[in-house]
């Protein structure tokens, strides 16, 4: 598995300029090459003809670029001509690469990148976070980039492939996502009871990177791996999206709730860690009693979870948890991610 990390540049004027300079030029040629190859008859293979990529390596990777561009429209049959408009480079290991052994006091890494000066490359500095530094201990840095123009500041995209690591876990811990509590675990563990109030203080900010909401539940999802070490989590496939099941003012009143995030922060962390996390239907999750199997919506009455059938009792969230890791099939515990989508 492949995954993208962000690596902010800090580039002086001078090479701001020289890199803004790069990035139109590539921009254009981009372009030029997809008006060209959209009136060829037939786009197939992964290469252009060599006659449209003579003129050094920025053209010729231009020019593979639109190549690809236009055989992706003309597959799904587009009818209109594409056009690039991103203000980003896509860098091989000729034309971009993390220069080894150096660093200075203020950065901790530096691109060596091509410019449209000939035989005159650009270095530019960087800042690691700790994510990626963690990522490297288990994955291995791919020898290819993307730069990035956003917003007048510059960021390189690297990409870090992980080895597939087979679980053997011999348990799955259901986790249920709420708003009052961020995380309600299968055994009976409750976590981020401060995640609401915390959404509530927070919700008029603007942030850069990840909100605090965003990084408190980072946090809510190491604590519940290092409270489970070696098992698997079993989670909702859809939260709190979804005409179907929520009503237009409960999407309202919660449509700045991350609902999906500490789901993805766990796959996050289970590829580096070694464990699976498994997606399921969650249809009645909530209003299922996990004793006797008995469905209603009347089972639930706010956090409370009281059986109509047989009289079980608990909370709703620790309820749903439990009915999360019993959706996941006892056969066949450990899927192939295309497989988990629809286990109910």
């Amino acid at each position: 598995m492949i995954k993208t990390y962000t690596i902010k540049l800090y580039p002086n004027k001078n090479k701001a300029k020289k890199l803004n300079s790069l990035v139109s030029f590539w921009r254009d040629h981009v372009d030029h090459k997809i008006k060209i190859f959209w009136e060829f008859d037939e786009v197939k293979g992964s290469y252009p003809p060599k006659e449209h990529s003579t003129g050094g390596r920025l053209i010729r990777d231009a020019s593979v670029k639109a190549w690809q561009i236009v055989k992706g429209a003309k597959a799904t049959k587009q009818e209109d001509k594409p056009a690039f408009d991103g203000f980003e480079i896509d860098l091989n290991q000729f034309s971009a690469y993390i220069i080894e052994d150096f660093e200075t006091t203020e950065f901790d890494t530096w691109f060596n990148i091509i410019s449209l000066e000939k035989h005159k490359r650009l270095k530019i500095s960087g800042k690691k976070t700790p994510v990626f530094n963690a990522a490297l201990e288990t994955g291995m840095l791919k020898k290819s980039f993307k730069l990035i123009r956003k917003n007048g500041d510059y960021y390189m995209e690297c990409f870090v492939e992980f080895p597939e690591v087979e679980s053997g876990n011999t348990n799955v811990i259901g986790v249920d996502v709420g708003i009052n509590h961020a995380a309600v675990t299968s055994d009976g563990v409750f976590y981020g009871s401060d995640v609401r109030d915390l959404q509530k203080r927070t919700k008029h900010r603007a942030y850069k990177g990840l909100s605090a909401v965003k990084q408190r539940l980072n946090a809510i999802a190491k604590e519940i791996v290092d409270d489970h070490p070696k098992q698997d989590f079993a989670v909702e496939q859809l939260l709190f999206k979804g005409k179907d099941s929520r009503t237009k003012a409960f999407r309202r009143k919660h449509n700045r709730w991350a609902y999906n995030h500490l789901s993805k922060q766990l796959e996050q962390i289970g590829i580096v860690k070694g464990f699976d996390v498994i997606r399921v239907n969650p249809k009645y999750t909530s209003q299922t009693c996990p004793v006797c199997g008995f469905i209603s919506r009347g089972n639930r009455n706010y956090e409370s979870f009281k059986c109509l059938e047989c009289g079980f009792t608990g909370h709703a969230d620790h309820v749903g948890a439990i009915n999360i890791s019993g959706r996941v099939p006892k056969d066949n515990p450990y899927l192939k991610p295309t497989e988990r989508n629809d286990l109910l």
